[in-house]
């Protein structure tokens, strides 16, 4: 990818611990970042919305979007704290070729870092991918989805400390020589380094899933 921006890269921080980091890091790679904090249920459609009708895109390389909330496995609560909350499998929706057409065939990149509240929590009262050329490509072809579980009791007893796999994510992509890495190899060190964290702090276990359709490898800077 060439492409200067690389990309548009939208953060969404509902808790607030990340977004310095995670713009500093999508900055480096040169995407054009929008960072958002503290966002409702409303803000964050609203905003996946108008994001998604960039004309930014046409001339991208690729997409990115981070994401930070409490939720639960398939939820994310925001900063209104409803239930059951923004089904996570939406997010993708927006950005398909059919909604976003200028990124069709383009690398879309999802990181997810969701603080797990227990199943009665409440403070208050999945979609088809069509992208690239519909003819030849895949519909669910070029994402990549990584999703990290936490639980919400981390929060309490740090209220204002960065997610461990966000933070990762961020150094490793600040790495003159990682980042040099195809992204896949990337993350078997994200993983490696998380692991290792859960070995040594048993309290606070991270749990990571990554599912990706991506059809070449990605390279976020030049080799």
């Amino acid at each position: 990818m060439q492409s200067k921006p690389l990309g548009v890269c939208l953060i969404i921080d509902c808790i607030g611990n990340d977004a310095d980091l995670l713009t500093k890091a999508f900055k480096s790679l040169h995407f054009e970042v929008h960072c958002r904090r503290f966002l409702n249920m409303d803000a964050v459609m609203h905003d996946l919305y108008e994001v998604a009708r960039l004309r930014a895109h046409k001339d991208a390389d690729c997409f990115v979007c981070v994401l930070v909330s409490r939720g639960d496995h398939q939820h994310i609560f925001c900063t209104d704290h409803s239930v059951p909350g923004f089904q996570l499998e939406r997010l993708k929706d927006f950005f398909t070729g059919e909604r976003c057409p200028d990124l069709l065939g383009k690398p879309k990149l999802f990181f997810i870092q969701n603080y797990i509240e227990p199943p009665n929590w409440q403070r208050n009262a999945s979609l088809t991918e069509a992208d690239g050329d519909l003819c030849t490509i895949p519909q669910v072809a070029d994402i990549l989805w990584s999703h990290c579980t936490l639980d919400a009791s981390a929060l309490e007893r740090s209220p204002c400390s960065s997610s461990y796999y966000l933070s990762t994510l961020a150094d490793l992509l600040m790495d003159p020589q990682k980042r040099k890495l195809p992204l896949l190899d990337i993350f078997l060190e994200l993983n490696n380094r998380v692991y290792e964290w859960n070995r040594i702090n048993p309290a606070e276990q991270y749990l990571l899933s990554l599912k990706h359709t991506l059809r070449k490898k990605l390279f976020l800077t030049e080799k």
